[in-house]
């Protein structure tokens, strides 16, 4: 897993891989648990603005036809 943050290959989650790594990360401590979260919630904010520019984008080229 890249960066072993939890994210997977892409940043698209654990599990989303071929299965070579680990897919999980042992948190043992409520700050590696808060440190955890706040990296989801980052890549997750990203994965969402991605999400809504790629709707705009369709939604813009509905209209043009």
């Amino acid at each position: 897993m890249p960066g072993l943050d939890g994210t997977g290959p892409n940043e698209m989650g654990p599990m989303t891989g071929r299965g070579m790594g680990y897919c999980c990360i042992p948190l043992s401590t409520c700050d590696e648990e808060l440190t955890y979260l706040k990296k989801r919630v980052e890549v997750l904010s990203r994965q969402l603005k991605q999400n809504e520019e790629f709707i705009s984008e369709i939604l813009r080229t509905q209209e043009a036809l």
